[in-house]
């Protein structure tokens, strides 16, 4: 079975994900790789993959997207402990996804436009680290980098919610191994969410 997730899922989903699939198909190979949704949904397409799961479905007839879970991303910063207290100069607007972005606009139209956005979550936390500053980050790295480093969650800063998808290829739903390759998904989501 070839396996992918988002780039930005490689801490969180991927290794229960892994795991499970280990004890559901103890039979079966897994390759497992992690890309960005239009090379991942290229691959399936292609029959170079077998299960996606994807930030930014893009609907083609021989895909099937289905909700998997929805992603809370969290304002970080060394200085800010308070929204207000946030400097432009130094924040690190998010541009990971089409989605984030257009929330974060929502949300915060002051600072939507800055000196800096980063279209990595992990190159926006090692510039984080290396020159202090502001981000967003997914609700379990923020928890993760709060504890190593000072830094703080900022009081008064909205979330912004990213929609996950599972991906796979429509003539295949059905098929037992890919049933228990979603089903060992789901129950990796779930462990995470305990």
């Amino acid at each position: 079975m070839r396996v992918a997730a988002q780039v930005g899922m490689t801490r969180s989903i991927l290794p229960g994900w892994v795991e499970t699939l280990f004890q559901v198909l103890p039979k079966s190979s897994i390759h497992v790789e992690s890309d960005y949704s239009p090379q991942m949904i290229s691959d399936l397409s292609l029959g170079n993959l077998d299960i996606a799961v994807v930030y930014a479905p893009r609907y083609l007839p021989e895909i099937s997207y289905d909700p998997l879970m929805v992603e809370e991303y969290v304002m970080v910063s060394t200085t800010a402990r308070i929204l207000s207290e946030v400097n432009a100069d130094t924040y690190i607007r998010p541009g990971y996804t089409v989605a984030l972005e257009k929330a974060h606009a929502e949300a915060l139209p002051q600072l939507a436009i800055g000196r800096l956005s980063m279209g990595s979550e992990t190159l926006a936390e090692a510039m984080l680290r290396r020159m202090g500053g502001t981000c967003y980050m997914r609700s379990d790295d923020a928890r993760r980098y709060t504890a190593e480093r000072p830094s703080f969650v900022v009081e008064g800063a909205p979330a912004l919610q990213q929609p996950v998808h599972t991906a796979i290829l429509a003539r295949r739903k059905h098929e037992p191994i890919i049933r228990r390759g979603i089903r060992a998904l789901h129950l990796a989501v779930m462990s995470m969410e305990s």
